[in-house]
């Protein structure tokens, strides 16, 4: 298959994972990544592969800069002696391990060959359990010496790999050999990493001497560390990776500037590192999915494997990994793990369930040695494992950590109340178009609510929504039937019905495309199909009491369904049924889209963050909000308020709004005029 076609199969994946992952909520992210490589797998006979050296140089050695420039090394350097222990003792335990364990079950497999697999599950990966972070809230100390231990043991996992790979090629292992080439490359490594970031140090410092404020220039400098750190360090036979560990490291002890410059180098820099770690993670973690099917098909059809004996080594295997790690990391001082019996238990358990098989296990599976005819038995071996680890993670952990639903949600609930207060600062304020703004807080105040949903809230409000529909269709066609109502009524209000169900579905662009729609329909009537404005606004009136009348009918037939919908989920819907039909039948979020359209609208915009800055000030100090949550908002409103101000925003939909309210401005002004010469020739004629 061309290059090109994977490049884009893989592109068009990730953005499909990004979907499944919204609706399977309880799912981590990576193993959502695994099941559609593993689907495309099936279907794809001959995909790209990359070369081990290659894909560790483009692919795991950005990632692990980019883990090290964010890691807290002060925290790490607290918590140094556990996290050397799980880094560098506890993967050579796991090697050894997991080598002579798999040998026994194996014979037939090379001693050498199950150091590989060992080598290959030693690591482990904070990134992969990271995306339980939404679901499975972790105690601080344990997160810090999990990530100080996936930051550096992907560095001795995969040296112990090269390692098992020169003993798998050689036929021999030397053990004083190995500690000697061991400490050369962790030292030629650490050395080429201190090297290049010096040198970026000086070439960054001399260009600001220079004055070259190229922005470009200093994020591609940033970009090239890790690739470069890697090859320089592998061209002098030392580790490249743990040349990448030390300049992400060295990098996030640079002294940070403030200057303008500075600031907009750092967020363009965050911003391309988080893309960039999303799509390599992403990256692998379907590349492993889809080499999956082969070794599967490889192992199932030959006649030599025995298929239950290989499952049952796959779960001997995670279970070997779950014990040696438990047993390891028991004796850990109180400091980490706590005190009395049961927390030490807890943490402990904490502490094994979230060593998560990710990224660099992946890649070391994939970089083993193609001529090696086991290779597809360790393939599937590996990939199993990291399977198991990943599904028994999602699964277990919720039983063993201790947060409760609602500390899960009390941080959204902040927020809620603090966006409110803001309304009801802007609601004293004056100013003609702050009903546009007041618009698009309520906007942000509903977002959170929907985010801060129970699982089984949403799936409640889901069926409500269909319930009250349902009620209400049926009262409609009832009066019409009566000839309560007319039939433009009646056509009408279902039409404001089917854009609910428009903007519950697909948000508030389907509704500005079908508001644009009918004032297009507008533009094209003749004048005597036109209304009066007294007349529109009387029909409209129409509309809302209307509208009443039906919300009253769908209120009381919820008291013949209280058992199956809570009082805080029906109290929510008729919230939210009040603020969108506000906006529909009034017209307020196309009053909000014409209010876009004048500069004034920027202006209250602004007194708007204002307002929010003060507020975030407020709260802190009464302890309503805490400082990472102070902060984060914070950031939020520096990154509306810069977007806000941005000039070279190319937005179509309010040009196209511009053009439909101009034309029917002109228009009412061509009809007033022809109307005016109307009524002139017929007093010409009357008085002729």
């Amino acid at each position: 298959m061309e290059a090109t076609t994977v490049i884009i199969i893989l592109v068009i994946a990730m953005v499909l994972t990004n979907i499944l992952d919204s609706f399977f909520e309880s799912l981590p992210l990576p193993l959502i990544q695994l099941a559609v490589g593993f689907f495309l797998g099936l279907f794809s006979e001959n995909m790209l592969e990359l070369e081990p050296e290659i894909f560790m140089a483009l692919v795991i050695a950005p990632l692990l800069f980019r883990e090290s420039e964010e890691a807290d090394l002060l925290s790490l350097w607290r918590f140094k002696k556990q996290v050397f222990f799980m880094a560098f003792l506890l993967v050579f335990i796991t090697v050894v391990s997991i080598g002579y364990a798999v040998n026994v079950l194996i014979p037939e497999l090379p001693l050498a060959a199950c150091f590989a697999l060992g080598a290959v599950l030693g690591p482990t990966d904070y990134v992969a359990v990271a995306s339980l972070s939404s679901k499975v809230r972790l105690p601080d100390v344990l997160v810090t010496v999990l990530k100080g231990e996936a930051l550096i043991n992907d560095a001795s996992g995969l040296i112990s790999l090269q390692f098992a790979v020169a003993a798998l090629l050689t036929g021999g292992f030397s053990v004083l050999r190995a500690s000697g080439e061991l400490v050369v490359l962790c030292i030629g490594g650490f050395l080429v990493g201190y090297g290049i970031i010096m040198l970026k140090r000086l070439l960054t410092e001399t260009l600001r001497r220079m004055m070259v404020r190229h922005l470009d220039t200093y994020v591609l400098i940033e970009l090239l560390l890790p690739f470069l750190s890697y090859v320089v360090a592998e061209f002098f036979g030392f580790s490249g990776i743990l040349a990448a560990v030390t300049a992400g490291a060295l990098q996030a002890l640079d002294f940070k500037k403030t200057g303008l410059f500075e600031a907009e180098v750092g967020n363009t820099e965050k911003t391309m590192w988080d893309m960039v770690s999303f799509i390599l993670n992403a990256l692998v973690f379907l590349m492993l999915g889809m080499q999956m099917p082969a070794a599967l098909l490889h192992v199932w059809e030959n006649p030599d494997y025995n298929k239950l004996s290989v499952i049952a080594v796959t779960i001997l295997t995670t279970l070997i990994l779950y014990i040696v790690r438990f047993l390891s990391l028991s004796f850990f001082s109180g400091e980490v793990i706590g005190r009395g019996v049961k927390e030490r238990l807890r943490n402990t358990l904490i502490l094994t369930l979230a060593g998560v098989k990710g990224v660099v296990a992946i890649a070391a599976a994939i970089s083993l040695p193609a001529f090696f005819a086991q290779k597809p038995l360790l393939m599937f071996i590996s990939a199993g494992t990291i399977t198991l680890t990943l599904v028994l993670a999602l699964f277990l952990l919720p039983f063993v950590t201790t947060e409760s639903p609602e500390e899960k949600q009390e941080a959204n609930r902040a927020q809620i109340e603090f966006l409110r207060d803001v309304v009801r600062q802007l609601h004293k304020k004056e100013g003609a178009h702050l009903g546009a703004v007041i618009v698009s807080y309520q906007k942000r105040i509903k977002e959170l609510e929907h985010a801060s949903y129970e699982k089984d809230e949403r799936k409640q409000m889901k069926a409500l929504r269909a319930y009250a529909g349902a009620v209400e269709q049926a009262a409609l066609a009832e009066r019409r039937k009566r000839n309560e109502i007319s039939r433009k009524v009646y056509r009408d209000y279902m039409d404001i019905l089917s854009m609910i169900r428009r903007v519950e579905v697909a948000g508030m662009l389907s509704y500005t495309i079908a508001g644009l729609r009918q004032h297009l329909k507008t533009l094209l009537r003749s004048n005597k199909e036109r209304v009066s404005e007294l007349s529109a606004n009387e029909y409209r009136q129409k509309l809302r009491d209307l509208f009443w009348d039906l919300t009253d009918r769908i209120v009381k037939s919820f008291e013949d369904v209280r058992d199956r919908y809570s009082d805080k989920m029906i109290a929510l819907f008729i919230e939210e049924r009040v603020n969108l039909m506000g906006h529909l039948i009034d017209d307020a979020y196309a009053g909000t889209l014409r209010a876009r359209l004048h500069e004034e609208y920027v202006d209250e915009l602004l007194i708007g963050y204002e307002i929010e800055r003060e507020t975030i000030w407020d709260f802190l100090d009464e302890g309503k909000l805490t400082l990472a949550q102070a902060n984060e908002l914070r950031a939020n409103v520096n990154k509306l308020e810069s977007y806000t101000l941005a000039d070279d925003q190319n937005d179509v939909m309010l040009k196209l709004i511009s053009i439909v309210e101009r034309q029917r401005a002109e228009r009412r002004t061509s009809g007033r005029g022809k109307k005016k010469e109307k009524e002139r020739k017929s007093k010409r004629r009357d008085r002729t």
